[in-house]
């Protein structure tokens, strides 16, 4: 394309990229109804067979692409594109670029022809970036940045001015690889055009690859403890020459997946992270297909986080983290309801399986209690079976992992923190729930648009503390206090029948050693009241209800010092610490819900034996 046709398109594209408009209601009646028109027409806009959930693909490379390399270079990439859409079609995907030249556009021309939508991200302000280019590269750039569907410039860093960044120099080269760190903590897949030279270049795509593959260093990150695993994933490596390096390392235009170390085998990770991608597909597809049956509890799981009245003019940004955590809140009680159900029908089977068994000596006839006793396990392992291949009960505590993710995520944005609930979820508990903390990641790179602290027309930040003191704290205060006792009273109600169960058998037995003892009928209630205690005391097990009392007694004390507290805090405007004591009632609240799922984790659905 010559520099008279990309002008052309320039003028003929708008500026800045369309966004979802807030506005100021005269009446609450219409609140609701524009959000879910506004949420809706977005999800439109991105493909309505896709689910909420995307994969973020980051693009890192050198500049210095030479133009007879192209078509092989865009060949291998598409092939990537391709499959990646293939094998996730429930899945939709965003190439995440800073749109530099070179790599960096190669990959976003291709991934805008493919549908695959664009976010550019800015490692400075942009006229300062624009100075980079030349006519021709600046004409390019505007072309490609109209196309994004966001767009928006990261912060300088050490609190410089724009004036240090001006000229190159370690201040400029810094917020270089600022960008080349942000793309490989925000980015699910890194794609690395690289000749597969390690250099010490600060900034350089082998420092982008290594911060992929080793994590990012501070000050790019969060500091972290060093017994903590990194976030990382794998890089997807073409390898290509460059007109400073026509001879890579490697065999040109040859792709080579890279892996985080960690892993016995490149299979075993391999295996690792396709099961991650394939969980994030299996989310969007029950995201589509239980849409219709869901709305109506994705509106009441929406009032009850944050009541409609109280929003009025939130940005879309928060509506659509609403919108996505109300989606795994509704899945997560689906399958719950799900679970639930298989673990009393498992534990039925085991009941009437075990009074079949007691039913032997009796006059009936002895073929048919063996046909009802192997129909009852029958039932049991056909009924586990079909639960095990839907996944209900990792679908349950996935999805409920992942909403309570997002619902601190939500209330910290909320109140203008800037840390990702991702870097503190879910620490303790890495590989097959790496997935979560992606899917937390993945869900904010649409909100990533506007600095957190975004000011809330009509709002001020005095107004947007106090929600979150209403909305969250104070309702986790109530949610934990009454949670606590609920389980509690569940917990002494089945034991005292299981109680009454044991002292009923004890007495026919007595009554029937006594009175008849060679009634053969009494001895079959002797047989089964205990095996019905039994189950049922399984039944508490398996729900955890001693577990559960603990924790929420535990966060029930935390949270119930806590709102006085906050109150204060906002009260006399000390906003830095009550955004701090925020984030630590967030941080408590992943640590709690991470060990609820370990909970249940370890009391899997399985057939009970006996009987």
């Amino acid at each position: 394309m010559n520099f008279d046709e990309v002008k052309k398109q320039v003028k003929q594209l708008p500026d800045d990229p369309s966004t979802m408009e807030t506005r100021t209601f005269a009446s609450e009646s219409v609140v609701e109804e524009f959000i879910d028109r506004e949420v809706a027409h977005h999800h439109t806009r991105r493909n309505a067979s896709h689910g909420p959930l995307p994969v973020i693909i980051g693009i890192t490379g050198h500049r210095d692409l030479r133009e007879e390399d192209l078509p092989q270079i865009e060949s291998v990439l598409r092939e990537q594109y391709l499959k990646l859409q293939r094998h996730h079609p429930s899945t939709s995907f965003i190439l995440l670029s800073a749109l530099a030249e070179g790599a960096d556009r190669a990959g976003a021309r291709l991934a805008l022809e493919l549908g695959i939508r664009l976010i550019v991200v800015l490692p400075m302000p942009r006229g300062l970036y624009e100075d980079d280019f030349d006519e021709a590269s600046l004409a390019e750039f505007r072309a490609l940045i109209a196309r994004a569907e966001h767009t928006f410039e990261l912060p300088l860093l050490d609190g410089r001015s724009p004036e240090e960044i001006s000229s190159h120099g370690f201040p400029r080269n810094q917020q270089y690889a600022s960008v080349g760190a942000y793309l490989a903590t925000h980015s699910t897949i890194l794609v690395a055009l690289w000749d597969g030279v390690t250099r010490k270049l600060f900034g350089g795509t082998s420092q982008v690859v290594r911060y992929k593959l080793e994590g990012v260093p501070e000050p790019f990150a969060p500091p972290h403890s060093k017994l903590d695993a990194p976030d990382s994933g794998p890089v997807y490596h073409i390898v290509i020459p460059r007109a400073s390096n026509p001879k890579p390392d490697g065999t040109p235009f040859t792709l080579h997946t890279l892996f985080p170390s960690g892993y016995l085998t490149e299979a075993e990770a391999e295996q690792a992270y396709r099961d991650m991608f394939e969980k994030m597909d299996t989310f969007n597809r029950d995201a589509l297909n239980f849409a219709e049956e869901l709305k109506e509890h994705r509106r009441e799981s929406k009032e009850y986080l944050f009541p409609s009245k109280a929003y009025k003019t939130m940005p879309a940004i928060l509506r659509e983290m609403l919108d996505f955590y109300s989606i795994a809140d509704v899945l997560s009680q689906k399958f719950q309801t799900r679970t639930n159900l298989l673990q009393k029908w498992l534990l039925m089977f085991l009941f009437f399986a075990a009074s079949f068994q007691q039913l032997f000596p009796y006059p009936i006839e002895e073929k048919a209690i063996v046909v009802l006793y192997l129909a009852m396990f029958a039932f049991a392992y056909l009924s586990h079976a079909w639960a095990k291949r839907k996944a209900f009960q990792p679908k349950y505590l996935d999805y409920r992992a992942l909403a309570e993710g997002l619902r601190v995520q939500f209330f910290w944005r909320l109140a203008g923190i800037k840390d990702s609930a991702a870097d503190y979820y879910m620490r303790k508990q890495r590989s097959e729930l790496d997935w979560i903390r992606h899917a937390v990641r993945s869900s904010m790179t649409e909100t990533i648009a506007d600095d957190p602290s975004v000011e809330i027309p009509g709002s001020t930040e005095h107004e947007r503390l106090t929600q979150v003191l209403k909305h969250w704290v104070e309702d986790q205060a109530r949610y934990f206090a009454r949670a606590a006792h609920r389980d509690n009273e569940r917990m002494i109600k089945i034991e005292r029948w299981v109680w009454i169960l044991f002292a009923a058998t004890m007495a026919i037995a007595f009554a029937q050693i006594f009175l008849d003892p060679d009634n053969p009928y009494p001895w079959l209630a002797v047989g089964t009241l205990p095996v019905l205690g039994a189950v049922l005391h399984t039944y508490t097990e398996k729900m955890a209800y001693a577990e559960h009392k603990r924790q929420y007694d535990r966060m029930s004390v935390f949270y119930n010092r806590a709102p006085q507290h906050l109150e204060e805090l906002i009260e006399t405007n000390k906003t830095a610490e009550a955004q701090s004591f925020i984030a630590e009632l967030g941080r408590e609240a992943l640590i709690e819900n991470g060990d609820w799922i370990l909970t249940h984790r370890d009391r899997p659905l399985e057939v009970p034996k006996g009987g």
